[in-house]
């Protein structure tokens, strides 16, 4: 009978266990579920990518809109928006600042160089890559 109830307790912590999992994952926001909450303020975001923030209950996402990228924050029900900065107190640094220049960097390898003005070493070790409008 003892090994009977602890198998039931050891069943019911494992069902329950997977319940509460579950019922997290149904709470994560999906793009779509991120696009729909969003289009209220932004109707021409692109979702490009949703996961955990660095902070507990908070999703990120990042949005492209009008050829900017961003990072905006959700709270798991969709009820609630964050445009704005995080910052770790304690290592001082801004975590949306860092994601976003991340979003924002730029392959400088796949810029086409074949027309462009070449000024010193071709060869030379490091470079600079200047964009000019001469209009």
């Amino acid at each position: 009978m003892r090994k009977l109830l602890i198998n039931f307790i050891v069943v019911l912590t494992v069902v329950t266990f997977g319940i509460t999992i579950s019922c997290a994952a149904e709470k994560s926001p999906t793009k779509e579920s991120a696009e729909n909450a969003l289009k209220v303020l932004i109707p021409d975001a692109k979702i490009l990518d949703v996961h955990p923030a660095q902070v507990e209950g908070l999703w990120e996402v990042a949005i492209e809109t009008r050829g900017q990228k961003g990072v905006v924050y959700l709270d798991s029900a969709q009820h609630y928006g964050i445009f704005g900065s995080i910052l770790d107190l304690k290592t001082k640094t801004n975590l949306t600042q860092e994601r976003n220049s991340e979003l924002n960097k730029v392959d400088v390898s796949q810029i086409p160089l074949d027309d462009a003005l070449v000024m010193g070493d071709k060869n030379a070790k490091y470079r600079a890559i200047v964009f000019d409008d001469p209009q």
